[in-house]
C-alpha cells in the first residue's frame, strides 16, 4: 500500500533535516558529552571513610593500664574531586599509629597528615578529633576463690559441709582501683544433682570472668564437695541417768540431754524409753565393794545412730 503523496513529502523533508549535516551534528554531540563529562567530573564530592586505629600499649613490665576504651576505628570526611572521592577506599588511606610505651599520654590528637590522601584531596573532618586517656597503676593481689552448690542429690543424701577450693586463692593483676575492692573470684558452681553415692567428688571448674582490664593468673580451680547420707537430729531433754554396777548408786545431776542423729527414719521412729543415759561402774573400774564417789562419763547406746549427752560426765556416789 503506497503512503499518500502528502505524508511521503512530510517523510522526505524530515530524513533530509536528519542527514544534513550529518558530519558536523556527530562532531557536536560528542563535543557535548566530553563537556558534560568534564563538568560532571570536576564538581566536588564528600565522603566518610573508616580508618583503623592501631596503639601500642606500655610493656607487662611498666605496671601500668589503660583504662579509656581506645576506638577501633576513625571517621575521615574527606572532600575532592567527585571522580577520585567515589574511587577512594578505606585500605588506601592508612592507619592512625598511636605510641602509647610509655603509659603517661593524656591526650591523643588524630592529625589528618598521618592519612594517605590522593592530590586534591583534602580531609576536612575527623571523628572523633581527639582522645582524653586516663590511666592507672597495674597492682597484683591474692583474691579468694569462692565456690557455691547448685542441684540436689538423689533422695536422702545431702551436701555435707561447704565445697573445698584448691588453690584457695588466685592472682589478680588489674587496676588499683578495681584491685582493691574486690572481694572474691567465683567459680562456677558446683552441680550436685543426681548424686547417689557417699564420698568426695572433685571437678575442675572455670572461673568466672573478671571485671574488664582485670587478668586471673589461673582460669580455672580444682572444687571437692562431700556427699554424705542424710541425717536427722531429735533432742531428748531431762532424761535420768542409770547408774550400773551398785545396788545403791546415784548420779549428779540425775538427767541429762541426749542428742541423737541417723538415718531420718530410725530417729523418729525412736521412743523415749529406748533412749537410756548409763553410767557403768564395772567399765570403770571402779570397786564397788567400798563406797566411795568419781566423775564418769555418761553413755548412750542406739543402733544406727549417734548420742550425744549434755554434760558428759557426771558425778557418781556408791
Amino acid at each position: 500500500m503506497k503512503l499518500p503523496f502528502e505524508f511521503r513529502s512530510v517523510f522526505a523533508r524530515i530524513w533530509d533535516a536528519m542527514v544534513e549535516n550529518l558530519g558536523l551534528k556527530i562532531l557536536s554531540f560528542a563535543f557535548a558529552l566530553g563537556l558534560y563529562a568534564f563538568i560532571h567530573s570536576s564538581q566536588e564530592a564528600q565522603r566518610a571513610l573508616p580508618v583503623d586505629v592501631v596503639a601500642t600499649l606500655p610493656p607487662q613490665a611498666a605496671h601500668r593500664v589503660l583504662l579509656t576504651p581506645l576506638p577501633d576505628i576513625v571517621r575521615v570526611t574527606v572532600r575532592g574531586p567527585r571522580s577520585i572521592v567515589d574511587e577512594m577506599k578505606a585500605d588506601d588511606m592508612g592507619t592512625f599509629r598511636l605510641d602509647l610505651r610509655s603509659g603517661k599520654v593524656d591526650h591523643v590528637d588524630f592529625d589528618p597528615s598521618a592519612v594517605h590522601l590522593p592530590p586534591g584531596v583534602r580531609a576536612e573532618q575527623i571523628d572523633p578529633p581527639s582522645l582524653s586517656l586516663r590511666w592507672e597503676d597495674q597492682v597484683i593481689r591474692e583474691i579468694t576463690v569462692q565456690a557455691s552448690i547448685t542441684g540436689q542429690p538423689a533422695p536422702g543424701f545431702v551436701v555435707k559441709g561447704a565445697p573445698k577450693v584448691e588453690p584457695a586463692a588466685v592472682r589478680t593483676m588489674g587496676p588499683r582501683s578495681v584491685i582493691d575492692v574486690m572481694q572474691f573470684a567465683r567459680a562456677e558452681a558446683f552441680d550436685v544433682t543426681g548424686a547417689t553415692k557417699e564420698g568426695s567428688y572433685e571437678r575442675m571448674l572455670p572461673l568466672d570472668r573478671p571485671p574488664g582490664r582485670v587478668e586471673f593468673e589461673t582460669q580455672t580451680v580444682n572444687v571437692k564437695v562431700e556427699i554424705a547420707r542424710e541425717e536427722l537430729q531429735r533432742i531428748f531433754v531431762k532424761v535420768p541417768v542409770q547408774v550400773i554396777g551398785a545396788g545403791r548408786g546415784a548420779a549428779t545431776p540425775t538427767e541429762v540431754d541426749v542428742r541423737v542423729e541417723g538415718p531420718p527414719d530410725l530417729v523418729r521412729s525412736l521412743r523415749t524409753d529406748q533412749v537410756v543415759p548409763t553410767v557403768d561402774l564395772h567399765s570403770a573400774g571402779v570397786n564397788t565393794q567400798v563406797s566411795g564417789s568419781g566423775k564418769l562419763p555418761v553413755m548412750v547406746e542406739l543402733e544406727g545412730c549417734r548420742a550425744t549427752v549434755q554434760p558428759q560426765n557426771v558425778v557418781v556416789r556408791w
